[in-house]
């Protein structure tokens, strides 16, 4: 396999950790700010050099890491995760500075895990059997988690899974996974999305995040603004289920630039569309306005979308400075 230099230059105890990260369709928010932190955790463990050696390595890591495969302009978790493991520094004795950085790691890490259950728990203490939710792309430890227990719970639902033909999505797996665990599966077009919310007899929607800005705005998978809009206009709730450590501070220029790119992923007949020579635009995400929904399902519980950022800055320190 041919890599880039600087990922083919890494120890290779490094670089599995950084091929994972720098895929093109690469596992989720969640699973990448734990691979940028294994990456750095093995940087420090494996260096042979001086301190100021390996500051620069580190410094040279997280620049790369911020720019490989697919972006973290959208994904502030990945940025939040390193800040916490290098938040001690590198200086000292190196055993310790691992140990520190070790443990920060696992705490993290931890956090995340114990997340997804309060999570899975809360979202499914909203359904009943025999209900009839949406649920808009895959997210393995966060809306499919809700999905889970509620199987687990005895409860059977109909699970309405959105298409999701855009960039790095899967809504197909979101029906397959469902129907694993018991549920039945409609799977409706990304055309469709209005008219299910509006028509369909849903419970509620499900939506994950990317990133959450401290006033509950969320960025996340194309056709949730539409879900938003349609269940407020409708009355249906529209949750979204993420964790804290995806906090963003701001809205950076540079992604709301990326919804312009002319990206073909999830959508392959758009290369015919501009061989006959139209634009086209495949957007990374939608934004999706904190009033637009009922609650946010996250290691809080249900929480009120304004209530993200005061969460996050007490559980974690954290203020989404790492997404600027």
């Amino acid at each position: 396999m041919e890599w880039e230099p600087w990922i083919a230059a890494l120890p290779s105890t490094v670089r599995a950790p950084v091929v994972a990260f720098a895929d093109p369709h690469p596992p989720g928010a969640r699973a990448r700010a734990q691979l940028a932190a294994q990456a750095l955790v093995a940087l420090v463990r494996d260096w042979n050099g001086d301190t100021a050696g390996l500051r620069s390595a580190v410094d040279d890591l997280v620049h790369h890491l911020q720019v490989v495969g697919q972006t973290t302009l959208h994904q502030p978790g990945v940025g939040n995760m390193i800040q916490t493991v290098l938040s001690g520094g590198l200086d000292g004795p190196r055993a310790v500075v691992l140990a520190r950085m070790t443990a920060a790691y696992e705490h993290a890490s931890a956090t995340m895990a114990a997340a997804s259950e309060v999570m899975a728990r809360a979202g499914a203490a909203l359904l009943a059997d025999g209900d009839r939710i949406l649920v808009h792309d895959f997210a393995d430890r966060s809306t499919q988690a809700v999905v889970r227990r509620a199987a687990a719970e005895g409860k059977h639902l109909v699970v309405v899974a959105t298409a999701c033909r855009s960039r790095r999505t899967d809504g197909i797996r979101v029906a397959r996974d469902s129907r694993e665990v018991g549920h039945d599966a409609i799977v409706v077009t990304d055309a469709g999305i209005g008219w299910a919310v509006a028509t369909m007899g849903l419970r509620l929607c499900l939506i994950g995040a990317d990133a959450v800005l401290s006033d509950g705005t969320v960025l996340t998978t194309p056709g949730a603004l539409t879900i938003g809009l349609t269940g407020r206009r409708y009355g249906v709730s529209v949750f979204a289920v993420t964790d804290l450590w995806k906090i963003m501070a701001r809205l950076p220029p540079a992604l709301l630039q990326l919804n312009e790119i002319e990206d073909p992923d999830g959508v392959p007949e758009s290369q015919d569309w501009k061989e006959a020579g139209y634009g086209y635009r495949n957007p990374l995400v939608d934004i999706v306005p904190g009033d637009l929904l009922t609650g946010l399902i996250t290691e809080a519980g249900i929480i009120a979308p304004t209530e993200a950022g005061p969460e996050a800055a007490e559980r974690y320190g954290l203020t989404g400075g790492a997404g600027e």
